[in-house]
């Protein structure tokens, strides 16, 4: 982040500052806190008095490609990158820490959109895969959109009941296609 704020933020560019343990453990809070922050203004995006005009846009593709990733109202742009300006301030960050998360974010983003399934059968019922987000499960967002509204992990859908009901089931039909 350059500009008049850089001063009043956290971030640093001097990995000794804090070492390499908490440059790691910061890329894991910040993808944490990013999942939470996701779902919560994505939820808040499908409110019916907001959707129309902020988030319908992005939902013109009931069948998404890598194309719709980028396909937004310059307000979701805003909504999505305010992530960015909350974690400066929030707590000392590295920008390094920060280009990594904006990689993973937007790899996941293009993942998430991909319209074909990368991980294995069988993940969505795996102790551990069952909290990780799918493209699955964002392409059921797209056809539904009133379920599944996570990015990287399931939990936020699960905890809160908007996990689409089929998801599993989905998840299972479409990797057990063979080619």
């Amino acid at each position: 982040m350059a500009g008049p704020l850089r001063p009043y933020t956290q971030i640093y560019s001097d990995v000794d500052k804090y070492g390499w343990g908490y440059f790691g453990f910061s890329l894991v809070l910040v993808l944490l806190i990013h999942d939470a922050y996701f779902y919560w203004a994505h939820r808040a995006m499908h409110h019916p008095r907001i959707y129309r005009f902020v988030h319908r846009t992005h939902h013109r593709s009931t069948n998404p490609t890598p194309r719709a990733a980028f396909a937004f109202h310059p307000l979701e742009a805003v909504v999505e990158a305010g992530i960015i300006f909350f974690i400066a301030f929030l707590f000392p960050v590295h920008a390094g820490v920060i280009l990594l998360f904006v990689l993973v974010m937007t790899v996941y983003n293009l993942y998430g959109h991909l319209g074909w399934e990368l991980y294995p059968a069988g993940m969505a019922r795996h102790p551990i895969g069952r909290w990780i987000n799918t493209s699955v499960s964002h392409n059921q967002h797209h056809k539904h959109a009133h379920s599944n509204y996570g990015l990287y992990f399931l939990w936020w859908d699960r905890w809160f009941g908007t996990l689409h009901p089929d998801y599993e089931s989905a998840f299972e039909r479409t990797t057990s296609i063979s080619c």
